[in-house]
C-alpha cells in the first residue's frame, strides 16, 4: 500500500460515522443493561405528551415538548455546553422516589441529561447508548436519594423527546 493510499485509508476511517460517535454499538441489543421495559413505554402508541416544567411519574413515560435553550429557564446551566445547533432544553420535575437507589433515566433520542437533586447536579454512575434503536438512545444511571428531582434535558437537536425514568 502506498503512503497515499494510507493516509486516504486513515482519513476515511477518522471520519466514518463509527468513529464520529465514538464508535457506539448498532441495535436493541447493544445496550449495556436490559432495557426491553423502558423501550416498550417508550414507544408505546398513547405516550403521554407534556410542556417542560410539568411534572412526570417514575416509570412512566412521557414527550417532552423543549424550547430553545435561551428560552428553557432552567434551574442550573447546563453541565455540558451544547453541542447541536440549534439546541432544544426542557426541564422537567419528579417527586420523591419510594426509596433511595439507583435510577436510570432513558432518552428516545441525543441529548444531555443533569439531574439536580437538593440544588446540585447529581453525578452519573453509568452510561449506555446504543445507534439505530427505534424508541430508544442512551440510558444513563443516577443514585438518587429520597428527594424530589429535577431532570434537565440539553443539547437536543429535536423540539421533542421522550424519556422515562425508571429504577435499576
Amino acid at each position: 500500500m502506498t503512503i497515499s493510499a494510507r493516509t486516504a485509508l486513515l482519513v476515511a476511517t477518522l471520519f466514518s460515522p463509527a468513529f464520529a460517535y465514538g464508535a457506539e454499538p448498532s441495535g436493541c441489543d447493544k445496550f449495556k443493561w436490559p432495557l426491553a421495559h423502558e423501550r416498550s413505554a417508550l414507544s408505546a402508541p398513547d405516550l403521554a405528551r407534556l410542556e417542560a416544567g410539568a411534572a412526570l411519574s417514575f416509570d412512566a413515560a412521557a414527550s417532552v415538548r423543549l424550547v430553545p435553550l435561551a428560552e428553557a429557564k432552567l434551574a442550573m446551566a447546563p453541565e455540558r455546553a451544547p453541542k447541536a445547533s440549534p439546541s432544544w432544553a426542557g426541564a422537567i420535575e419528579l417527586a420523591a422516589p419510594a426509596a433511595a437507589g439507583t435510577y436510570k433515566v432513558s432518552l428516545s433520542g441525543e441529548g444531555w441529561i443533569d439531574v439536580v437533586q437538593e440544588g446540585r447536579f447529581v453525578k452519573p454512575v453509568a452510561f449506555s447508548g446504543a445507534l439505530d434503536c427505534p424508541s430508544l438512545r442512551k440510558s444513563v444511571k443516577f443514585p438518587l436519594e429520597a428527594e424530589p428531582l429535577t431532570i434537565q434535558l440539553s443539547d437536543v437537536k429535536t423540539p421533542e423527546i421522550s424519556l422515562i425514568v425508571s429504577p435499576e
